[in-house]
């Protein structure tokens, strides 16, 4: 009980400083209120995150031997789901005065059909299935019990005394024990960002900005809660992950927090595309507007499933026993579980592809429009392919110590099946059916982009085939997922722009 009444004390003390603060960022002086309310919405965000996210949930399943106190698991482990509907509550209370929520007739929707971010929702969704699914292998984890220091002096047959000293090693708790905690843990952080949305959505229009800024203003809010939501599941994930790969080996963890990163950096950047201004005017979507969703919607579904299947199929791995000669089985699979998850990005979009190409058959006649990525990224890409498939087939074994290469022939077939997945599906983006009603210079764009895709994944694998399957220092593998996380759609010149290239026309599909 003193434990919960400190956590209490020290929530309520933080609550009224969180409040304090908003307080004075809404009634700034000198700033309009539709200013001050941006940055209202500013702080309260990034005060949640960090709020939410400064928990550790690795301390839940630690029992120190000098003060075992499980119960205290529980109160740690609520901390996101006390802190986002915490912070966000005192947040929809501290509006501008201005700003203050009225009760008037307004037509503006509340519902999740206008402001709710359906594709970061999906996003987000598909985090909550992996944060799901990590509970089955963490409930198999065995416990531990922890082992006090120990000082034992003893005198041998000369007569000398010898003295031996033990480190104090913590217990853990088991994956029975640990299954109600996670559980909890991942609830509260459910009901929280449910919470929070439906008092989002629910909110009454605030006086003195248009109904057009109201909506964007919880479009702005709920992408914020969500990224926020996203995070937290992320990191849930893998801690539940971490614990139950204790006993395993130590790379595995390396490529878990790649992952983790990697889709940490999707989060970060998926900001919200509304924007505050007093005299904007609602426009009806284009048809290039609902191509680039489609896009979002298509990368961030995919690069997810295949990060997923990349990390689940990397537990199946076999542990390298140092007692045994070097073998090259463990780095052989390494090499086919990069090699698969990198083909299965490149076939769940293809099969989209081939769906709309299908669904659109009726447009199979239309004039179709392409043309090749520019010069710098095929140069680029060649390099790396270059480089990376000479040190694949010739590793600097001096360097790696104790490294057993794989089959010159099984890795050599590996990049010709990645190089002629990228083939394939390059073809097939050039060659699809595109549904919208867009210019030549948005559907060459629109096709680049896939094209740009596919040759950034397959880099990607071939690059974190070398420097993660063959045991290159763990920060060299960053370099493989900075390429994995290059925006195409940023990196490409957008339709408009001063360069339009060739079209290269087809007619047939």
């Amino acid at each position: 009980m003193t434990q919960f009444s400190a956590s209490a004390a020290s929530i309520a003390v933080v609550a009224a400083i969180i409040y304090a603060w908003l307080r004075s960022v809404a009634h700034r002086r000198g700033a309009p209120a539709i200013d001050r309310a941006q940055s209202h919405s500013f702080w309260c965000a990034l005060i949640a995150f960090f709020a939410s996210t400064s928990w550790d949930l690795s301390r839940t399943w630690s029992i120190p031997v000098s003060e075992p106190n499980p119960s205290s698991a529980f109160i740690e482990a609520l901390t996101p789901g006390i802190w986002v509907p915490l912070v966000y509550m005192i947040g929809l209370f501290t509006w501008p005065k201005e700003l203050q929520p009225v009760r008037t007739a307004s037509l503006e929707a509340r519902t999740l059909a206008t402001p709710f971010p359906k594709s970061l929702g999906i996003f987000v969704g598909l985090l909550l299935l992996a944060a799901v699914g990590s509970l089955w292998p963490a409930s198999t984890v065995e416990g531990r019990i922890g082992v006090p220091a120990t000082e034992i002096t003893s005198v041998d047959s000369g007569g000398y005394s010898m003295y031996e000293s033990g480190i104090a090693t913590d217990g853990q708790l088991s994956g029975l024990q640990m299954l109600p905690i996670f559980i909890v843990a991942l609830a509260g952080i459910v009901v929280a960002a449910a919470v929070v949305a439906a008092a989002i959505l629910r909110r009454r229009p605030l006086a003195g900005i248009t109904s057009e800024d109201n909506q964007a203003l919880r479009t702005v809010w709920l992408n914020r809660l969500l990224r926020n939501t996203g995070i937290v599941l992320l990191a849930f994930t893998v801690s539940v992950l971490n614990y139950s790969q204790v006993n395993l080996f130590t790379d595995q963890n390396a490529l878990l927090n790649y992952s983790a990163l990697a889709v940490g950096l999707t989060l970060f950047f998926w900001g919200p595309r509304s924007t505050l201004k007093a005299h904007s005017a609602a426009k009806a979507p284009t048809a290039f507007g609902r191509l680039r969703e489609q896009l979002f919607v298509l990368q961030y579904s995919t690069a997810t499933l295949a990060l997923l299947g990349l990390a689940i199929g990397w537990t199946f791995l076999t542990v390298t026993d140092e007692t045994q000669w070097p073998s090259a089985q463990r780095t052989t699979w390494i090499l086919a579980l990069f090699t698969a998850a990198a083909m299965l990005y490149l076939g769940l979009n293809a099969l989209y592809l081939g769906y709309m190409n299908w669904a659109s058959r009726q447009a199979a006649a239309a004039e179709k429009h392409s043309a090749p990525l520019p010069w710098w990224s095929y140069a680029c890409a060649g390099l790396l392919l270059a480089t990376s498939t000479y040190f694949l087939l010739y590793p600097p074994l001096d360097y790696l110590w104790g490294f057993a290469s794989p089959s010159k022939v099984i890795v050599a077939g590996l990049l010709l099946l990645l190089l002629a997945s990228h083939g394939g599906f390059t073809w097939l983006a050039r060659r699809v059916i595109i549904p919208w009603c867009v210019s030549a210079a948005e559907e060459i764009w629109y096709r680049r982009v896939l094209e740009l895709r596919s040759m950034r994944v397959t880099a990607s694998a071939v690059a974190a085939m070398l420097l993660i399957g063959y045991g290159f220092p763990a920060g060299l593998g960053l370099f493989a997922l900075l390429i994995f996380v290059v925006p195409a759609v940023i990196v490409l010149e957008r339709p408009g722009s001063a360069f339009v290239p060739s079209p290269q026309r087809s007619s047939t599909s």
